[in-house]
């Protein structure tokens, strides 16, 4: 997949926000498959999509997505949102729902439940992509301080939404995607970044004149 990608120290307290997204998705997932049963189809082709989203950005220690936590996080502010929406219609007896009793019952049942599950959706995603924030920040921000490409100078990150990185990155201040490659950084563990920066090696030639300059 597209964009960046970082690896986490496994058992760090990253990885363990981590694990504990994927055990939210997951349910988020069930949760969307019930709604499909209780006749809440729109809802629940939502939540499958949003559970995909954020677990296919989380699922492995080596390849977490900043931006795919963030567009789950978003997903699910929107899904909260909606909840609560249809919970007071429900309750205002203003939306009518058709089918026999046990489908109503799972229907009203799922609706005002899931504004729970989704306010700890929304903790869950939030804490954890501010987490990876704030390790990338503590691991590469020295680097891309002194990275010419990224205008030198300055924090790499920026807050969730306004990043204020020079590099002009996505998802609230990480870079842009294929400016860091997978692997580029393990956030958890130590604050070195191992495989960032290597000195040049080969022979060096300067453009137009094919004269050699240098080189190891």
């Amino acid at each position: 997949g597209g964009g960046l990608a970082l690896a986490v120290q496994s058992g760090s307290e990253v990885d363990k926000q981590r694990k504990l997204m994927v055990l939210v998705t997951i349910g988020h997932g069930v949760l969307g498959l019930l709604n499909l049963i209780s006749g809440n189809f729109m809802d629940g082709l939502f939540d499958l999509m949003g559970a995909g989203i954020g677990y296919w950005g989380i699922r492995e220690e080596e390849r977490v997505q900043p931006t795919m936590v963030l567009c789950y996080l978003v997903f699910v502010i929107m899904d909260c949102f909606w909840a609560i929406l249809t919970s007071m219609l429900l309750i205002a007896d203003v939306k009518q729902i058709e089918g026999p009793v046990w489908r109503r019952s799972l229907f009203r049942g799922l609706t005002y439940a899931s504004v729970f599950f989704y306010a700890i959706a929304i903790y869950v995603s939030y804490k954890l992509y501010k987490m990876l924030q704030r390790q990338w920040d503590e691991t590469m921000g020295g680097i891309e301080a002194g990275n010419p490409y990224n205008g030198g100078g300055g924090g790499a990150l920026g807050s969730l939404g306004g990043g204020s990185g020079n590099g002009g990155g996505s998802g609230g201040g990480f870079p842009a995607p294929g400016v860091v490659n997978r692997g580029f950084a393990r956030l958890g563990g130590s604050s070195s970044a191992s495989g960032a920066a290597s000195g040049f090696k080969g022979q060096g030639y300067r453009l137009g004149d094919g004269k050699r300059v240098g080189g190891r």
